[in-house]
């Protein structure tokens, strides 16, 4: 057998090849095994602190309002009101049945959900109402730059609006500058503080 291959140099090649080949597949095969592994571990872990802070909240009293942690407050509420609506019948009106500050609490959820990384994704992946729950949230909220930018691409995504278009290059700065000035944490921490402050079941 040895001698066989000797004779035929070229094989030996070809052998080698297909064994790094081999190495190499199984090396990707296993990285990609390693990343699902460690997205699944992350999206249970996900699940598990939402269900946490679902059951945490899900009778909200001024006692337990006053001794939250802020961004801990809205993410809780916000998880209670998202499962009311999806669990609803008729989820359109479920969310028309909120109180004005609960549809701002729940459309302020998904700026976070969908904006974390780009405030254009929650634009993108909304309309209205939610959007201009959102709006009103922000309005009450927050000042300055941040509620600038937020409005600005606000009137960009709106089909009503036809005065304000933006070229993505433009939207990519205004994301950007948005998120050096407002960081999710910041987000939740602001409107669970006005939750503390004006006490919302």
């Amino acid at each position: 057998m040895i001698q066989y291959f000797l004779e035929r140099p070229y094989l030996i090649a070809i052998l080698a090849a297909v064994i790094l080949l081999t190495l190499f597949v199984c090396f990707k095969a296993a990285q990609a095994s390693a990343r699902r592994t460690k997205g699944n571990e992350a999206l249970i872990k996900k699940m598990k602190e939402e269900n946490e802070l679902r059951n945490e909240f899900a009778v909200l009293t001024q006692t337990l309002a006053a001794k939250s942690e802020p961004d801990r407050l809205f993410r809780g509420v916000a998880l209670n009101l998202q499962k009311k609506v999806h669990d609803a019948a008729d989820m359109e009106a479920e969310f028309a049945s909120f109180t004005q500050e609960q549809r701002e609490i729940y459309a302020l959820s998904f700026v976070v959900e969908d904006g974390g990384e780009k405030l254009n994704g929650f634009f993108r992946a909304n309309g209205q109402p939610l959007t201009g729950e959102a709006l009103n949230a922000f309005r009450r909220l927050f000042d300055g730059r941040a509620l600038e930018i937020f409005e600005t691409e606000y009137n960009a995504f709106d089909p009503e609006n036809e005065t304000q278009s933006m070229i993505p290059d433009e939207i990519g700065k205004l994301d950007a500058e948005f998120a050096s000035l407002l960081t999710e944490k910041e987000i939740c921490t602001a409107a669970g503080n006005f939750m503390k402050k004006n006490y919302i079941d």
